[in-house]
């Protein structure tokens, strides 16, 4: 993923809000010391969270900072035992008005619920509008994330098509420029009187011995059968290899290398091919010219 990716997906306000997986975390920090605009993303929605809470925040009265002071003050638990002891006989001094400050302690607490109150429904609402928009950010970036998943598959299967065809192709250009040679003869082997339709051709270049096969017309095979091909040499047969069908078959295949050889011909073998051929399952034959 590039960092444009990163940042539009909303990755980044997940992980800021602690709602990322941990593999998710980890990919983000990759990122982050990879693209250094990821980073100073990630920095600036940090910001922008803390101003939220910033802003949502509600300050108490300050009557409420005084009474809580009092309360403390005059609590005999947040004192020491001097101090409790010397409060005592105070206690027994405080004027009416001052006692009608203590007493109204149950008002004090009433006036902080409250403010505390306010503050949770601030948070909850606040929450609650947070996980709303990171749970659609959430679902977009699932989104986002399936189709850059489906488009990467397509990508791939593209590029396996054109190396594919590309390698089809420079085997196309090998086999037109061998044919093309003048040194390679052509042996041209039509079907036998009981195959009459298949056809086959060999290009034997004269120079290195290296023999090619071209099928022009063969019927497909069994599973457990294989084509293969012989040269005829002093009146008898050469093993010259098995070959493939399907689409190999279109294409030049390279054989094995003779130097002589008075005809070629192509029997069906079980597969791996035979040490001898079966002569009534010889598909094409032809003699060399000349």
């Amino acid at each position: 993923m590039d960092a444009q990716f990163i940042i539009s997906s909303g990755l980044i306000e997940l992980y800021t809000a602690g709602l990322t997986s941990e593999k998710e975390s980890q990919e983000l920090e990759a990122a982050m010391r990879q693209y250094p605009e990821v980073a100073a993303a990630v920095a600036t929605c940090q910001r922008n969270l803390e101003e939220y809470v910033k802003l949502q925040s509600i300050s108490p009265p300050e009557s409420i900072k005084i009474r809580l002071l009092n309360l403390i003050n005059t609590d005999p638990l947040t004192m020491d035992t001097a101090t409790t002891n010397a409060s005592i006989p105070q206690l027994t001094k405080t004027s009416p008005m001052e006692q009608t400050n203590v007493l109204s302690v149950p008002e004090t607490k009433g006036v902080s619920w409250k403010w505390i109150a306010a503050a949770a429904a601030v948070l909850l609402i606040g929450s609650v509008i947070l996980n709303f928009f990171y749970f659609n950010r959430w679902k977009e970036f699932r989104e986002y994330k399936d189709k850059y998943q489906s488009l990467l598959l397509s990508q791939n299967s593209i590029i396996s098509k054109t190396n594919e065809y590309k390698t089809r192709l420079e085997q196309l250009s090998e086999s037109m420029g061998i044919m093309e040679n003048p040194k390679v003869m052509k042996v041209a082997m039509p079907g036998t009187p009981a195959f009459p339709t298949a056809v086959a051709t060999v290009f034997w270049n004269q120079d290195n011995k290296q023999v090619y096969l071209k099928v022009n017309n063969l019927p497909e095979p069994a599973a457990d059968k294989q084509y293969q091909l012989w040269a005829i040499v002093d009146g008898k047969p050469v093993d010259m290899g098995v070959f493939e069908m399907g689409d190999t078959a279109s294409l030049l295949q390279k054989m094995k290398i003779t130097g002589k050889a008075q005809m070629f011909a192509v029997t069906l073998e079980k597969k791996g091919g035979a040490v001898s051929p079966t002569m009534e399952q010889m598909y094409v034959a032809g003699k060399i010219p000349g």
